[in-house]
């Protein structure tokens, strides 16, 4: 211990070093090269300190550059070393440490300072990025509209942060500019790009869809999309299939994991020889399975059902003509609105039918039926005028008036309306097709039971018919304006419901049941022997089922795909023996062989055909969307959008999320910061 001994000259009493000297005065230091105790502090007083001079005849020196040794007067309210500790000099150095300790050096301050700067820009510029997200995400003009939401979000931050953000950048740059928005726009884009590549890098299964539009500038686009398992201008084949190679090497995507092809019926596609998904094959393997679009297939079954039946067809043909005849003309189509908004019938509008457009002949009969007495009443009064479009109100208005006609568009709205559900089933990104097979079978019902007259849909068809009818009787012009088309004879509506009715449903069912059925859909029916509710004990159940995938897929299977089965198939059937409310189904069953990871290391080889299996494409719904939302970015206001800010708006406002967290924001803005050098720090 230390101890320093002092011998005063008026007595021989020892005055020493007592150890609860350093801990009530803690700046009290030891000092072995200087033979006695000196201040913490004595440090800061150098001849260039102001005051050091005075400091030092006043105090000798003691605590700093001489120690402190005479403890005959060291303790106590008026020792040395309180007095010391209340002296200015000694609080004067005592803060100085204090603060070069809080602020650390000049180097280390401006450090400081700087990074809280740039924290805060970083967190501005993070508002930035979410206006401008906000119109990415939601197909808003982001060039002419980023100032401006920036001046309101301005406005309404009651904080002022935001102004102040802005008033600072004025120094140096503005970022309220069109250039910042659109180097933000692809940031964004590439940022969520890298994201989905990463993913379809990592999954061992993918299948390629592609589909062709026609943009509003009349230029030719390809789609591309890729379905794979989550684990979270020329039109010929040759050049759709080089650019669809040209376009996913460029992703570093391995053209090897295609299983699949889903494209339309078109034959540049689905040319047995010569088409896109035949020069996949000729490429890269014959184990690829060509999957027609379920939804173009059911278009086609309803199409080829209306062509055999032609009154089916001419009502069909009546739904465009009355679309075209009203919702051409703004007056017409006023007349229209104001005749519903009279009858204060909920407003509607009519549904342009087409052909190759899934769903569009059940909305648009639909609509047609809904306003059936203001659509006759709009017609009559145009036709009563005398005027230009008169004979077309006319004809249109007698086919209404038609008992047949009537009751035929009545009657297609139940049989459209099953196979709509059915399209809307087809085209949902998490369908599979034993999804596809049950939601086919109900439908198939659906049809067999509308093939009964004396069913409720039909008994209340033909109260409309009469009440229609009635309303036709009651016109007082019925005889002018009907008389060279009316029929005379009385019409049987049961006839006409057994002749065209019953043979329309039975056309389409044939037609389902001859399209629906492929090769590809014979081979995926293999799959459904992860069906827990199907599963047996017998030894051969799935054996000939897995053998069949094994054979389909040669380079990717072998005999531990078959062993791994016969243990499979027993956790099968005591889930099914347990009957345990939390069964999966076989798609829930597909998706954890493939997501657990414990059970995929188990079952690899049948992880991997659960892949397979969840990667089929039922249809091309994906790559339709695509072209739906490039015509709504894409608009006549936009047309000057470059090909590169089209392709970027579509992926983020397909792939996007809704909103951006920090972690997609942090990587947005060092995205953005390293494209070139820039006069703010984030």
């Amino acid at each position: 211990s230390l101890s320093t001994t002092i011998i005063t000259t008026n007595d021989n009493k020892k005055r020493t070093y007592q150890k609860w000297y350093s801990k009530d005065y803690k700046w009290l230091v030891y000092e072995p090269n200087k033979g006695g105790f000196c201040c913490i502090y004595r440090d800061y007083w150098k001849p260039t300190v102001p005051f050091y001079s005075e400091m030092n005849t006043r105090t000798r020196s003691v605590f700093t550059t001489q120690p402190f040794v005479n403890w005959k007067n060291a303790p106590g309210q008026c020792g040395t070393l309180q007095k010391h500790q209340e002296s200015t000099y000694h609080r004067t150095a005592a803060q100085n440490l204090s603060f070069r300790q809080t602020e650390g050096s000049v180097a280390q301050q401006l450090f400081n300072a700087s990074e809280l700067e740039r924290q805060e820009n970083r967190q501005r510029f993070g508002d930035l990025l979410d206006g401008a997200y906000f119109l990415f995400k939601h197909e808003l003009p982001h060039t002419t509209l980023y100032a401006p939401l920036l001046e309101v979000l301005s406005k309404i931050d009651r904080s002022k942060k935001l102004s102040k953000f802005f008033d600072k950048c004025k120094k140096n740059a503005t970022y309220d500019s069109t250039a910042t928005v659109t180097e933000l726009l692809e940031s964004t884009s590439e940022v969520i790009d890298k994201q989905i590549l990463t993913k379809i890098h990592e999954s061992r299964i993918i299948s390629i869809m592609a589909d062709e539009g026609t943009d509003i500038n009349h230029h030719q686009n390809l789609s591309i999309c890729i379905r794979y398992c989550n684990q979270d201008t020329d039109k010929d084949a040759q050049t759709i299939f080089d650019t669809i190679i040209k376009e996913l090497k460029s992703k570093n995507i391995d053209m090897r994991k295609i299983r699949f092809t889903g494209f339309d019926g078109a034959s540049v596609f689905s040319g047995e020889f010569n088409g896109v998904a035949a020069k996949f094959r000729q490429m890269y393997s014959n184990s690829i399975l060509f999957i027609h679009c379920r939804a173009h297939v059911l278009q086609l079954c309803l199409l080829s059902a209306c062509e055999d039946i032609i009154e089916v067809q001419e009502s069909l043909l009546t739904l465009k003509s009355l679309f075209n005849f009203i919702n051409r003309s703004s007056i017409r189509l006023a007349r229209f609105n104001d005749i519903q908004m009279l009858l204060k019938h909920p407003q509607l509008k009519l549904i342009q039918p087409c052909d190759t457009r899934w769903l569009s002949y059940s909305r648009s009969i639909i609509a047609v039926i809904r306003c059936y007495e203001p659509l006759m009443m709009t017609l009559e009064h145009i036709a009563n005028e005398r005027g230009e479009e008169s004979p077309s109100a006319s004809g249109l208005l007698s086919i209404l008036q038609d008992q047949s006609t009537t009751f035929i568009l009545h009657s297609l709205e139940p049989i459209l309306e099953a196979l709509s559900i059915l399209s809307k089933s087809i085209q949902t990104k998490n369908g599979d097709f034993n999804q596809l097979e049950q939601s086919m079978l109900g439908t198939l019902l659906r049809l067999e039971e509308l093939k009964d007259i004396d069913i409720n849909e039909y008994k209340q068809i033909f109260e409309i018919v009469d009440k229609i009818k009635t309303l036709s009787s009651s016109n007082v012009n019925r005889d002018r304006i009907t008389r060279a088309t009316t029929r005379t004879n009385e019409i049987s509506l049961e006839q006409i419901f057994n002749d065209k009715i019953v043979k329309f449903i039975d056309k389409i069912i044939s037609n389902i049941k001859a399209r629906f059925e492929s090769n590809a859909l014979k081979f995926l029916n293999c799959f459904r022997i992860f069906d827990v509710s199907e599963v047996t004990n017998e030894q051969e159940y799935g054996i000939q089922e897995i053998n069949i995938i094994r054979q389909q897929y040669p380079n990717d299977f072998n005999d531990d795909l078959l062993a791994e089965w016969k243990v499979f198939r027993k956790y099968l059937f005591v889930q099914k023996q347990q009957q345990k409310s939390t069964i999966l189904t076989q798609r829930q069953q597909c998706i954890n062989l493939v997501k657990n990871g414990m059970t995929r290391e188990m079952y690899p080889q049948l992880s991997l055909a659960a892949e397979i299996f969840l990667c089929a494409p039922i249809s091309t719904a994906t790559t339709e969307r695509d072209f739906s939302t490039m015509n709504r970015i894409l608009t006549d206001l936009r047309n000057r959008l470059t090909t590169e800010h089209l392709e970027q708006l579509m992926r983020i406002s397909i792939e996007g999320p809704s909103d951006l967290d920090d972690d997609l924001k942090d990587l947005i803005i060092n995205c953005w910061k390293i494209k070139k050098s820039r006069k703010i720090s984030v």
